[in-house]
């Protein structure tokens, strides 16, 4: 008796208008109109991702930035740069490449 009532009454919501038109609204927002929620969501990921890049960016470009006023304050420092990035050498000297092996 009561499982009969419950169910007319879930019956009597689903036939409201009100319910039908609601649900419909929220489908056709979900899925089918231009800016729709699943096109939303895939923005808003796009947008993060974009601003994590941006951050990374940033950061390489203020460690560029450290690295090269390093360079331009001290005659030493881009001496040692040029040697360890380049392999520049002075007259009569030899550079040796040490290169670890990888383990296994």
């Amino acid at each position: 008796m009561k499982s009969k009532s419950i169910l007319s009454s879930f019956i009597k919501v689903i036939r409201n208008k009100f319910f039908i038109t609601g649900t419909l609204f929220v489908v056709w927002i979900t899925f089918f109109d231009q800016s729709s929620l699943i096109d939303w969501g895939a923005s808003m990921i796009d947008v993060n991702r974009q601003k994590k890049e941006k951050k990374y960016y940033e950061d390489e470009i203020a460690r560029t930035q450290e690295k090269l006023r390093q360079l331009q304050s001290n005659r030493d420092s881009l001496e040692r740069f040029a040697r360890e990035q380049y392999y520049y050498l002075e007259d009569g000297e030899e550079i040796f490449i040490v290169e670890e092996r990888s383990r296994r």
